[in-house]
């Protein structure tokens, strides 16, 4: 969308009508700084943006592959069970350690449902090991294999139907996305403050220096303050500049506002997900499609923006409540704390 579709008022055409739209609009607003509504036109200028959110993390939930029947009795017959889990009692083992599967099963929501759907994620590694691999007819020895492990689970996103959790995963997405406009828009004041701090004190520094500078050449002897002066100058400019730059990008809640667009229409690079095909033999090292024994792992592939953290990889999961082994009570600990 271009600029003159904005100015003309196509951003308002965008949202009327669209009830989602124009509730995102509004959940946006409130997520990041409920002043934003004060602004003139606020709502018609974040609607395209919201839009283009809403549409990647629509494509996002899409591009899951179906769900997958999460049972250990179902271990056995699927190949993305078999590649995320050793054994079926490590699957159980899993869906019972997961809090935020339990708390959502204790919940209100979760009390009454006798299925449950999720989105299982996990840290894919891979690791280059030396193997017996056929070569034609002939057995190799020390041939290199790429294997594929998954660590760091977690569970989220719980719903009672497959559509109910895509439309979920859409939600988590397009939250994500605030969630990173508030950590820029919170970098950007901190740096404003940081670049402030630093101009009061290189400005004291000059001036105390420029005033001190005879007295300073004869206890310093063998340096020169005038090099001095002149570096303090040049770095009380260079500060100058950025602290320029900075507020010439605009300030308060204008800047807030601009930032969260920015963030919202570079949607696919804040959090980045593509469909993943990997296929894998019985002991999940990494083989050729059309390997006999090679079976697909469909998964989604997904990163964020936020430094330091790795890209993981996910997939749709559906259970019965009775595969999740109820929470026991600690009695030891509760009576520690009594």
């Amino acid at each position: 969308m271009g600029f003159f579709d904005w100015l003309l008022g196509s951003g308002r055409a965008l949202c009327a009508g669209n009830e989602r739209r124009a509730e995102a609009v509004a959940r946006v607003i409130d997520a990041v700084d409920p002043r934003l509504g004060l602004i003139g036109g606020a709502h018609e200028r974040l609607c395209p943006a919201v839009s283009h959110a809403l549409e990647y993390a629509d494509r996002v939930a899409a591009s899951l592959p179906p769900g997958v029947e999460t049972t250990p009795q179902a271990w056995a017959q699927s190949p993305v069970l078999r590649a995320f889990f050793v054994r079926p009692a490590d699957l159980a083992s899993a869906l019972s350690a997961s809090t935020d599967l339990q708390d959502f099963l204790a919940s209100p929501t979760g009390a009454s449902l006798d299925r449950v759907c999720c989105v299982i994620a996990a840290t894919r590694s891979e690791q280059t090991v030396l193997g017996p691999a056929l070569d034609g007819e002939i057995l190799r020895q020390d041939v290199e294999q790429k294997t594929v492990s998954f660590r760091h689970f977690r569970m989220f996103g719980f719903a009672a139907t497959e559509e109910a959790l895509r439309q979920r995963v859409a939600d988590i997405v397009l939250e994500g996305l605030v969630l990173a406009a508030l950590r820029e828009n919170t970098a950007r004041q901190q740096q404003g403050d940081r670049l402030a701090f630093a101009q009061r004190l290189l400005a004291g520094r000059l001036q105390l220096m420029e005033q001190s500078r005879a007295g300073l050449d004869a206890l310093e002897c063998g340096t020169y303050h005038g090099r001095d002066i002149e570096r303090l100058r040049g770095q009380l400019d260079a500060n100058a500049a950025e602290l320029h730059r900075l507020e010439a990008a605009g300030t308060g809640l204008e800047a807030t506002l601009a930032g969260v667009i920015r963030t919202l229409e570079s949607a696919d690079s804040v959090i980045h997900a593509e469909p993943l095909a990997l296929y894998l033999d019985a002991m999940n090292v990494v083989v050729p499609p059309e390997r006999a024994d090679a079976a697909e792992v469909r998964l989604l592939e997904f990163s964020t923006a936020t430094p330091g953290a790795s890209r993981r990889v996910a997939f749709l999961a559906t259970f019965p409540r009775e595969a999740v082994a109820e929470r026991k009570m600690d009695w030891s600990a509760g009576m520690l704390m009594l």
